[in-house]
């Protein structure tokens, strides 16, 4: 069974996790579940037994794995959790079900059958080249180099815009803290000034066993970046 992927995401105040394994059992299939507060509103089944019989290896199921688990994240943190949500018609290894009932009524016959001839693979790439033709942002941190459990730290962020290389103001900038072996922990929240900056001061909870991560996250609109610093003891 090959590696899966863990990620949690805030999008808009709601903390949505998503979780993507191999299920190589009788129908071998790359399984994603979106989970908010221990429910689980979406799953995306893609089976790759025809992959296989192909002649593709493990490498390559691995590859498609992490491809459909950052679609699915990348959607959710640009507000688009309702694309996974909504039902669809999908291809025929596209076996995306809704766990949540929808929130509005049903659209006209017309729009209905238009939406549906695309699959959610084809939605969500739309929606992203859509937000590539959006300025983009990025964040460097400085300060991360040693980051160690139960201690203080103090982490200088820059975020500019991409392309172009501006300062951003105003960006919402969040460290939060995940360990293999506890449940994330929200460390602390900031602003970009003029200059594009904020400074994050804070205290690593300690850990006994196992990985945990420095997790900062700048957010902007509709636009993200993030980066991920590993803990030492």
């Amino acid at each position: 069974m090959l590696t899966g992927f863990n990620t949690d995401i805030e999008c808009e105040g709601t903390v949505y996790h998503v979780q993507t394994e191999d299920r190589s059992g009788g129908v071998p299939l790359i399984e994603s579940l979106i989970y908010m507060k221990g429910e689980i509103l979406a799953a995306r089944r893609t089976e790759y037994r025809h992959l296989l019989e192909a002649g593709a290896d493990m490498s390559d199921i691995q590859a498609l794995m992490e491809r459909q688990h950052r679609v699915i994240v990348e959607t959710i943190r640009n507000g688009r959790i309702d694309i996974l949500t909504e039902p669809q018609l999908g291809s025929e290894g596209d076996t995306t079900v809704s766990r949540r009932p929808p929130l509005v009524p049903p659209p006209p016959a017309e729009k209905a059958e238009a939406k549906a001839s695309k699959s959610l693979d084809e939605v969500i790439s739309e929606w992203l080249a859509e937000q590539q033709r959006v300025e983009q942002i990025q964040l460097q941190v400085v300060g991360a180099e040693a980051l160690r459990f139960g201690s203080p730290f103090t982490l200088l962020v820059e975020v500019r815009s991409t392309p172009g290389g501006r300062p951003v103001a105003g960006v919402r900038v969040a460290a939060r803290f995940l360990s293999t072996a506890s449940k994330a922990t929200d460390l602390v929240v900031g602003e970009t000034d003029a200059r594009g900056s904020v400074e994050l001061a804070g205290t690593i909870p300690p850990l006994d066993k196992g990985t945990g991560l420095i997790v900062v996250a700048a957010q902007h609109g509709s636009v993200s970046d993030e980066a991920k610093f590993l803990v030492q003891r």
